[in-house]
């Protein structure tokens, strides 16, 4: 069956690397600036290089374990501590040039702990703060399209290394430096926008426990793609999924269903394996007069969270023209009366107890044998792992259809041939398809 992560996947960024890069290379001019004011500026400059680096390397780490919290607010965080770097390393620029240019500054103590904390503290804390909310959108984005930002982060900090050994020596004033820091953070912060737009954002609005795992619904957005889908799972097992905006291409099995209606004036019956969270029943039963529709379900859980989120409208019991049965499908198989004329199996519904397959012996022998002459059986969507389902004795397929533009795009049909091969009344309109 297919999981979240098959919905949501896609190639990666081609720049998440380049963010991360362009943060590490600032802090690692900042250091060096810190260090070359800090220690080189004057006669009553902090003397100790130890002190020095200890302060930007406990800064640094404070903003590492610091890191945002994976949940739906994680963007606007990380976006607020970009916001946060720019001012620290502004903060640090303003005040590196007046202490250069105003030597009493770093003559008293207190200028000395500012300048400490304002040149080596907080612009190192910022860099490890917004790194580690990169680090934490990259390992908790679904989709997997955001890279480990560690690699970049080491190889732009070296980068800044190099070039600040290169420049330092030739501008006007080490604080300077802190300057292009800004330029390097407001691009930066630009090209992340960019990137926050393929990270897949998940939110679960509803969970009800079921057997053997919860059942699951939660919406799935990506701005890039302009995603934005609600999906239904059972434990690892996508069960549903559907837009969240309007959509004019109908499921896969509401697509089947319609097909597979007979003429107004014939009386049909449906049998539905594994549709709890699936309109297709209610589509049926609103759009055919004579249709009866019985509904095998294995998770009472599953029904009702696709009645509240997926506008099913199902419940379990009994209805004028409609069953919908929980629990085993076995003992649900068992108990259906013979005589059915269609059979549309959600290979999905059934994934979480193996597929088509984890039904017994018998209840695929019941399904077949309580199938009327002339009868069609629709599995789907496809379900490579299982495999395609084998062909009955005296039965034709038909090929694949595909849903032009449905998120589930392909079903399989099987048909049982009448004993004088031809089609039943009201079924011509899908034998000529």
């Amino acid at each position: 069956m297919r999981s979240a992560a098959r919905v949501t996947d896609g190639p990666p960024s081609r720049i998440g690397w380049l963010p991360p890069f362009l943060v590490a290379a600032a802090a690692a001019v900042a250091t060096e600036v810190a260090v070359s004011i800090l220690l080189y500026g004057g006669a009553a400059f902090v003397r100790s290089l130890t002190t020095i680096l200890a302060t930007a390397g406990v800064g640094f780490g404070v903003g590492l374990w610091s890191v945002a919290s994976a949940d739906d607010q994680l963007v606007d965080r990380l976006r607020r501590r970009w916001v946060f770097a720019l001012v620290a390393f502004l903060l640090a620029a303003v005040f590196g040039s007046a202490w250069s240019l105003y030597e009493p500054l770093g003559s008293a103590r207190w200028g000395q702990g500012a300048g400490l904390a304002l040149l080596a503290a907080l612009p190192l804390y910022a860099s490890g703060a917004v790194l580690g909310g990169i680090a934490v959108a990259a390992r908790t984005d679904p989709g997997g399209r955001l890279s480990s930002p560690a690699a970049a982060a080491a190889v732009g900090a070296t980068v800044g290394i190099v070039v600040t050994g290169y420049l330092l020596p030739r501008a006007p004033m080490p604080a300077s430096l802190l300057v292009g820091c800004v330029v390097l953070l407001s691009l930066g912060g630009m090209i992340f926008g960019g990137v926050l737009g393929v990270r897949t954002e998940v939110e679960e609005v509803a969970r009800r426990p079921g057997r053997p795992s919860d059942v699951v619904v939660q919406e799935v957005r990506r701005a890039v793609d302009d995603l934005a889908i609600r999906e239904l799972l059972e434990g690892e097992q996508l069960r549903r999924s559907m837009p969240l905006e309007e959509s004019r291409s109908a499921p896969w099995d509401v697509a089947a269903t319609r097909i597979l209606l007979p003429d107004l004036d014939t009386p049909a019956r449906f049998v539905f394996v594994g549709s709890g969270p699936s309109s297709a029943p209610h589509a049926a039963i609103r759009e055919h007069p004579l249709v009866v529709v019985d509904v095998l379900e294995r998770t009472a859980a599953t029904v009702e969270l696709g009645r509240e989120w997926f506008s099913t409208e199902l419940r379990i019991g009994s209805g004028d023209r409609l069953r919908v049965s929980g629990g085993n499908l076995d003992d649900s198989i068992e108990s259906l009366e013979a005589g059915f004329d269609v059979l549309v199996v959600d290979t999905r519904g059934i994934g979480p107890i193996g597929g088509v397959y984890g039904l017994s012996a018998r209840s695929r022998e019941a399904l077949v044998r309580k199938l009327s002459p002339g009868g069609l059986v629709v599995w789907g969507p496809g379900a490579p792992e299982v495999g395609e389902p084998e062909k009955p004795d005296g039965w034709s397929s038909a090929s694949y259809v595909r849903g032009a533009g449905t998120l589930e795009d392909e079903y399989l049909t099987f048909v049982r041939e009448s004993a004088d091969g031809d089609w039943p009344d009201g079924f011509d309109g899908f034998a000529s398809r």
